[in-house]
C-alpha cells in the first residue's frame, strides 16, 4: 500500500471509530451560526467538519460546520475532538483564541487530552 492509500485508510478509521463513538451522544453546533439543534451525530465523520467532547469522548458533544480562520467559543471546556477539516485545528485554552495554541490537532485527527486541561475556544490554523 502506497503513502496516499495509507493516509486515506488512517481517515477512514478514524471517522469510523468516531461514528462509532459518537452514536450515543447528543448535541450540535455550527462554526458559522452557533449551536445548532437536530444534526445527525453521524455529520461528525464528514469532511470539513470538526466536533469536540467534553470528556475524553464522553459527556456533551458539539459538532461544527464550515470551521474557518474565525475563532469559534466552544459552549464547553474541551477534552478531545475529531478534526475531518483539511487543514490543522489550533485550540486555546481562553475564549478568544489569543495567545499560545495549548493544542493543535492535525488533519484528519482524533485525539484526547484530558493532562493538558480543557480549551474553550478553536480555529483553523
Amino acid at each position: 500500500m502506497h503513502i496516499r492509500g495509507l493516509k486515506r485508510a488512517s481517515a477512514g478509521v478514524a471517522a469510523m471509530s468516531a461514528a462509532l463513538l459518537i452514536g450515543v451522544m447528543p448535541g450540535t453546533a455550527s462554526a458559522s451560526s452557533g449551536p445548532v439543534s437536530g444534526a445527525d451525530p453521524s455529520q461528525c465523520s464528514a469532511a470539513g467538519n470538526v466536533c469536540v467532547w467534553e470528556g475524553a469522548f464522553t459527556g456533551r458533544w458539539a459538532l461544527y460546520e464550515g470551521v474557518g480562520t474565525e475563532c469559534v467559543t466552544a459552549p464547553f471546556g474541551v477534552l478531545a475532538t475529531l478534526n475531518m477539516t483539511d487543514r490543522r485545528v489550533d485550540f486555546y485554552q481562553n475564549a478568544d483564541c489569543t495567545g499560545t495554541p495549548a493544542h493543535s490537532e492535525p488533519s484528519l485527527g482524533l485525539h484526547s487530552w484530558k493532562s493538558r486541561g480543557a480549551m474553550y475556544s478553536f480555529r483553523l490554523a
